[in-house]
């Protein structure tokens, strides 16, 4: 909003506003939930259930994960022209069909084309989650509700994990009942979207139709692309090293990595809000480019804790992942606002399918990083990192005049 607005507002006005937000809430939530309650225990699933060795069911997983992101491009297409609820809708069904196979057949083969479809939908729906939520919101309301799509997805995938943590037995019947619960949640999801209030869809000729959306033509969504990319490998790094490295390297207690993680979840939900309130008054080029830079925070702490010991060392974690969190609910809102108020109104789930192909390599390249490094030197990783954020800050600082203000509301013009 303006900078004139005023700074002090009530609960209520931080709350984004407009037809269906409460079933949209719902249905984010439910949907985090269910992936939440899959994905710690994702990697047994499958091994147990497909009867397959680790390394073979990892395989599995990268290759799928790659030869999903082509078809991303016809994904975002298919979005343009029948609009994102139908494709968000229809790649939550395929989700909870792929749950549904993986308890049903087992072996390698049936693992890699449930493991494939299950890519294709799930980059599918993130495609289409963002701009449901662009089309449900009201006029100057659009950076709230994708940050509600942010608080509930948190909320969700905790709640999620701790009642998985609590109910699942590590066993064949155990995530066969993972596998089934999963799917119902997700089928859950597909039916509370599917009664979010209609919105009218643009109106686009057909020669606008069947004009060919390039975006990797228009530099400045490129650039917040693969900005956007980095950064995302930067937090799946922290997400899957910092655990290894807390409890190999600095040899702290188990408790410690829960606590930090603990200390994320709950900064990421309770201020995701409030905060972007905060984030609308500044250009989100320049809230990307200083949240990416906070990042080092946690990185120095982790680099810093190696030379501590007991209560200073715990205090530096606890402060450096207290602002790790506050730039990483930075990052993920003002690449939200950019992503999708960059493009064409009329091409914005093709671009948003090709970012897809961004963040699918994000997360094939990040286990390697994490691996690689951590078996060599640890902290190679956090200085990697380092680099990294120092990198993407300058690059979008040095361009920031190129961009406008008028992405921060999610609204572009029809041409790039």
């Amino acid at each position: 909003m303006a900078p004139s607005e005023s700074a002090a507002e009530t609960p209520t006005q931080v709350l984004p506003r407009g037809p269906g937000v409460l079933r949209f809430a719902v249905a984010g939530f439910c949907n985090a939930l269910s992936t939440g309650f899959f994905y710690p225990f994702s990697l047994l699933f499958y091994v147990s259930l497909s009867g397959e060795e680790l390394r073979t069911v990892g395989t599995v997983l990268t290759v799928t994960a790659l030869a999903a992101l082509p078809s991303l491009l016809l994904v975002g297409r298919i979005v343009d022209r029948v609009g994102p609820r139908p494709v968000l809708v229809a790649s939550l069904v395929v989700r909870a069909g792929c749950f549904v196979s993986f308890v049903t057949f087992g072996g390698a083969a049936a693992l890699a084309v449930g493991t494939l479809a299950l890519a294709v939908s799930t980059r599918a729906e993130q495609t289409a989650t963002p701009l449901v939520a662009l089309q449900l919101a009201p006029e100057g309301q659009s950076s709230r509700w994708l940050a509600l799509s942010r608080v509930v997805f948190n909320a969700g995938m905790g709640v999620g994990a701790l009642i998985a943590g609590i109910f699942i037995v590590d066993s064949a019947s155990g995530f066969a009942l993972l596998g089934i619960a999963n799917a119902v949640g997700i089928l859950c999801t597909a039916a509370l979207y599917a009664v979010v209030p209609r919105t009218p869809r643009p109106a686009h000729s057909a020669a606008r139709l069947r004009i060919k959306a390039r975006p990797w033509r228009d530099h400045k969504f490129l650039l917040i692309a693969v900005v956007n990319a980095l950064l995302l490998v930067s937090a799946l790094a922290v997400e899957s090293g910092m655990p290894v490295y807390v409890l190999q390297e600095l040899a702290m207690p188990t408790w410690t990595v829960g606590m930090l993680f603990a200390v994320n979840t709950g900064v990421l939900t309770a201020l995701q809000l409030p905060v972007s309130r905060v984030l609308d008054r500044h250009p989100p080029v320049r809230v990307l480019a200083f949240g990416g830079l906070t990042y080092l925070s946690l990185y120095a702490a982790l680099l810093a804790a190696a030379r501590t010991d007991g209560t200073v060392r715990m205090l530096l974690l606890v402060l450096g992942m207290v602002v790790y969190t506050l730039g990483e609910l930075a990052v993920t809102q003002a690449a939200l606002v950019l992503l999708t108020g960059l493009p064409p109104d009329s091409r914005k789930g093709a671009y948003l399918g090709f970012n897809q192909i961004f963040v699918g390599a994000s997360t094939a390249v990040a286990p390697l990083l994490v691996t690689y490094s951590l078996a060599g030197n640890p902290p190679v990783l956090w200085w990697s990192l380092a680099g990294v954020s120092v990198v993407s800050t300058a690059v979008l600082l040095g361009t920031e005049r190129r961009f406008g203000r008028g992405a921060s509301e999610g609204v572009a013009g029809d041409t790039p």
